[in-house]
């Protein structure tokens, strides 16, 4: 435990520089915040930093390196002082902006310095309860950054597909993999750092979004921060509500009315509390998922849609600011340029992190420029200054920073299906638009719906409900609020019917769903935050008040305990502390694999070239096992990995199943020619014969192997041939 605690500060002295670089630049961003942005300035700097390093290695400028980054670091310094000093001499700073008062803030960031390494070390606490890097999906994230902290050039290659580079939305990975390299640490403790540090940039960032809406606001501040930060990292969904029931059994849950509530011979309300699982809540409507930050900081996939959060509160934050400067009375040369040039840089590093998330908040940015810039009498001209300049600035700047991105990566989603096509139309295509056959038709019953979003749907009709009753001019954030609120139960229609065609038969919806309830749960819990506090502050209609807090008590109870189970149950009670370590567990259980890994990654000849890493051959596997561990933990690419991944990844299982047949011919096959020229065909230096090559190859020819290359490792029934 002490180790580990050195370990955190380690980490967190390395998010501190990036934090302090890229403060400049965000105290302009933020100028009109209490604290300048401050607990921003790390999700800038990150944002920054490994976008220049992106950039100088996919031109080849300069090698992905630990000095390309403190390159990186010094830019982005640079340019936040220049940006500064542009502002001081236009007029636009604020004079609380001198360098000269800037100890008037120091006690304040000193705070939400240790507000912020709180959290990192308190998820860093609870992620030590069961730290291992095994399960889901962990696999893919860590071979990723795995093989971006190989890589001396961009695109980095896929560690599943010798030959091509990754085509998945992986720039959030390379922000754990540029973390890793500043911090000069093992993938095996940062992967798990990663995690918690995000869950800190959660909990601080919406902390500071709530802060900052109800101070706009005019209500409680402090209470608005902690509730928004708690709802959006920590609280789940209503459907918690089958812990109180006998509970269910399936994937296709009943109604809860229909399980009756049953005392249990200790006398507990609900046999539910015992067996309730808490994974349900994300997979309640059948063939779907909808997910929220609370359950993926339980099961520690370090998922694009996880490392997108930062980045996605960064934007928020960013259309916060955006309505503050609408309001302001500035000067006629401050355009807030500025503001949407790095928004636009965000909605690119938002599209590579996390696809959707891109056309996501762009589309956000759309309906807050329109909703609070046009005006009932506009000429179109003042309509064009006021919401097509700062639109096409934005969209410019966008498409031009994620070209070098998409010039590497094809698309998986095939076209915007309709969900439930009638039969005229079906397998029709229009343009865009598919009709697939009637079969694919999903619709999600009201009443599961209503136990997801109900509670944030409430609170959201009830701030509705209360600006109308006012009968007053609506105050700006409020209308930002109104239409996150709008915007967000579009992001939930939307499944309803229409979804984006990708490979999966039955689940066909299911990755929309996922995507957008995501980003739907995030705002809505922002809403949500400022509606409550808000009501409770309440005077004057106290009757009104009253009503409004009778039907949220059960409501928010019931969201607010998702974390009671999920954390108990993933983390064992947090009984047993076992460290940071993400790899004890392959050390444990494969324990000779792990001394081949190790041995690789310290001992493989490297290649010459853009990309060093030496190709290797396994046994290829199913998604969601233990297969392809020497590809995942060395980050070396093999011939395939997992297959379905891969088969999403590239469009087509016809791209995936040659592949596979040559890695069976490579074990299985009498013919050392036909072996051989498999090997010089995808360049591979190190062949693996191990436990799951014995298994699942019954016909190995070892002995055919040994001819072809020399053993250079060997640990009980592990061993490595080097290729002659």
């Amino acid at each position: 435990m002490g180790t580990d605690i050195w370990i955190v500060i380690r980490w967190w002295g390395a998010l501190f520089l990036v934090g302090s670089i890229a403060y400049p630049f965000t105290k302009q961003l933020f100028r009109d915040w209490s604290d300048h942005g401050y607990l921003f300035a790390k999700a800038v700097g990150m944002a920054l930093v490994t976008y220049l390093v992106y950039l100088a290695g996919m031109f080849r400028i300069f090698p992905f390196t630990q000095a390309t980054v403190f390159g990186a670091m010094g830019l982005v310094f640079l340019g936040g002082l220049w940006l500064e000093a542009r502002n001081n001499r236009k007029g636009t700073a604020r004079k609380a902006e001198s360098v000269s008062r800037i100890f008037f803030h120091i006690p304040l960031l000193i705070a939400e310095e240790l507000f912020f390494f709180g959290m990192l070390l308190l998820w860093s606490w609870v992620k030590g309860h069961e730290p291992s890097i095994h399960g889901l999906e962990k696999f893919m994230d860590y071979g990723f950054t795995q093989s971006i902290l190989n890589s001396r050039y961009f695109p980095a290659p896929d560690m599943w597909f010798a030959g091509l580079s990754i085509n998945y939305y992986y720039f959030g990975h390379t922000v754990m993999a540029m973390l890793t390299k500043l911090s000069d640490m093992s993938l095996g403790y940062t992967y798990n750092l990663m995690l918690a540090t995000i869950f800190a940039f959660t909990a601080t960032m919406s902390f500071g979004i709530g802060y900052q809406i109800c101070r706009l606001g005019r209500t409680g501040r402090i209470c608005a921060g902690v509730l928004t930060a708690f709802l959006v990292t920590m609280a789940g969904n209503m459907q918690t509500i089958y812990a109180f029931t006998k509970g269910y059994m399936g994937e296709n849950p009943p109604p809860f009315w229909t399980l009756l509530w049953k005392f249990s011979e200790l006398g507990r309300i609900g046999e539910g509390l015992d067996r309730y699982w808490y994974a349900n809540a994300t997979r309640f409507i059948p063939f779907s998922i909808h997910e929220f930050p609370s359950y993926s900081f339980v099961v520690s996939d370090v998922h694009g849609h996880v490392l997108s959060i930062p980045f996605v509160l960064l934007a928020i934050a960013l259309l916060v600011t955006f309505v503050i400067r609408s309001t302001k009375k500035e000067g006629r040369e401050d355009h807030g340029y500025e503001l949407l040039v790095f928004y636009g840089l965000l909605v690119s590093i938002l599209l590579m992190t996390n696809a959707l998330d891109g056309p996501i908040y762009f589309g956000l940015l759309v309906l807050v420029v329109i909703v609070l810039r046009i005006g009932p009498r506009m000429p179109w001209k003042e309509k064009f200054l006021k919401i097509g300049i700062p639109l096409l600035l934005t969209g410019g700047i966008a498409g031009l920073a994620s070209i070098p991105f998409m010039l590497h990566f094809k698309s998986f989603v095939t076209g915007v299906a309709v969900n439930c096509p009638v039969s005229p139309f079906a397998d029709m295509k229009i343009g865009p638009i598919l009709f697939e056959g009637v079969e694919k038709c999903q619709h999600s019953p009201l009443w599961m719906m209503a136990l997801l979003w109900g509670f944030f749907i409430y609170c959201g009709l009830w701030l509705l409900a209360r600006i109308y009753k006012l009968n007053k001019k609506i105050i700006h954030i409020e209308l930002l609020l109104v239409v996150f609120f709008i915007f967000s139960l579009l992001l939930i229609i939307f499944p309803e019917f229409f979804y984006f065609k990708d490979i999966y038969p039955a689940h066909f919806r299911s990755n929309t769903m996922f995507k957008l309830g995501y980003q739907a749960f995030i705002l809505l819990s922002i809403v949500s935050a400022y509606t409550i506090i808000h009501m409770l502050r309440e005077k004057r209609n106290t009757i009104v008040k009253g009503m409004f807090v009778l039907f949220l008590v059960p409501q928010l109870f019931l969201v607010c305990i998702f974390p009671y189970f999920s954390i108990r149950s993933y983390f064992d009670n947090l009984r047993t502390y076992k460290g940071l370590y993400g790899l004890t567990w392959l050390m444990e259980e494969y324990p000779d694999d792990y001394a081949g890994i190790v041995w690789l990654k310290t001992n493989a000849s490297m290649r010459q070239g853009v990309n060093a890493s030496p190709v290797i051959i396994e046994a290829d596997g199913d998604s969601y096992t233990d297969a392809s561990r020497f590809s995942t933990f060395t980050g070396f690419p093999t011939i395939v990995g997992w297959a379905v991944h891969e088969w999403l990844w590239r469009g087509s299982y016809d791209a995936v199943a040659p592949r596979r047949e040559e890695v069976r011919l490579v074990y299985e096959s009498d013919d050392p020619d036909r072996t051989r020229d498999i090997l010089t065909k995808y360049a591979v230096r190190y062949i693996i014969v191990g436990k799951p090559e014995r298994q699942k190859y019954l016909s190995l020819r070892e002995d055919k192997i040994a001819g072809l290359g020399e053993l250079v490792f060997t640990q009980g029934q592990t061993k490595i041939y080097k290729v002659e």
